[in-house]
């Protein structure tokens, strides 16, 4: 019987196997194996060792890219993931609205990332955008500028784009909130709790590992941003707003330098593993309590 069952675990994993083998594994070896190569993706690979890699880090562009990614990080993490939390625990008292509330801060994940950019991009126009208009029709035209061309905006104007739509953090959070049982808050209210204590000193501690698990979707989700930036800014002005994950497109767009930008994506996979690895020594993911 247990012979039997192994055969059908094997038949059964055999397609996913199959697929990530094709879909995932292949891919990033291949990306593996060419960024030690010199490969523009029509001609054969030329092995060049670590040249990919010391061209790399000798670049300005991938010094700006690394520096604006990783503020990103940290952005997603201070900022980003706290919010959702937040909208998460007031979404739990359900006060009211809460239903409504609830609709609109999920609204934007249905849109496109793409579409929910072009919006931006109307947004901060600087003769008809409603940012500028707003600004104007309150007295403040000298704050008035054109945020995505302007070095000191952009950069912050495209991280607005993504930077308040933590719907996935509230979902994880609301889910894991739903787990615990109502008899722990009733039990502290019964000894005085306020709804902040309940909050602060329960509700959080038990949401640990959702909270972290939260983290790490929220930076490898900001790791692969492309769109946004792409539609708005394409890293400019300049190198003002640029990511490691748009440089890596420029390089195979405008100068079929495969080899290069698969070097990229191998250093933002392995930023990406020490990111995840933080997480779950900052959130103590693997803890037993």
């Amino acid at each position: 019987m247990k012979q039997k069952n192994k055969v059908w675990i094997v038949i059964f994993l055999a397609p996913t196997l199959v697929m990530f083998a094709l879909v995932y594994l292949g891919p990033m070896v291949l990306a593996l194996v060419s960024s030690f190569t010199k490969w523009d993706g029509m001609q054969s690979m030329r092995f060049i060792g670590l040249e990919n890699y010391i061209k790399i880090f000798r670049d300005s562009v991938f010094h700006a890219a690394l520096w604006h990614t990783l503020f990103w990080a940290l952005l997603a993490v201070a900022v980003h993931v706290p919010f959702g939390v937040l909208v998460a625990l007031v979404l739990k008292r359900k006060r009211r609205g809460w239903r409504f509330t609830r609709s609109v801060f999920m609204l934007p994940n249905i849109i496109s990332r793409s579409a929910l950019a072009l919006m931006f991009v109307f947004i901060y126009k600087p003769d008809m955008g409603i940012l500028n208009m707003l600004l104007k029709s309150v007295g403040l035209e000298h704050l008035t500028r054109n945020w995505l061309v302007d070095s000191q905006t952009a950069f912050l104007s495209v991280t607005n784009i993504w930077l308040w739509y933590a719907a996935v953090i509230t979902l994880i959070v609301l889910a894991e909130l739903s787990s615990i049982s109502s008899e722990i808050e009733d039990a502290a209210r019964i000894d005085g709790a306020t709804a902040r204590q309940v909050d602060c000193f329960i509700y959080l501690p038990l949401l640990r590992r959702a909270i972290g698990t939260g983290a790490i979707v929220a930076v490898t989700s900001v790791f692969k941003e492309f769109e946004s930036i792409y539609m708005t800014t394409n890293g400019g002005p300049g190198d003002s707003s640029m990511t490691i994950s748009v440089m890596m497109v420029n390089k195979i767009i405008q100068s079929n330098q495969y080899g290069y930008a698969n070097t990229l994506g191998i250093l933002l996979l392995v930023l990406g593993i020490l990111v995840m690895l933080f997480c779950n020594k900052l959130f103590r993911m693997d803890s037993v309590d």
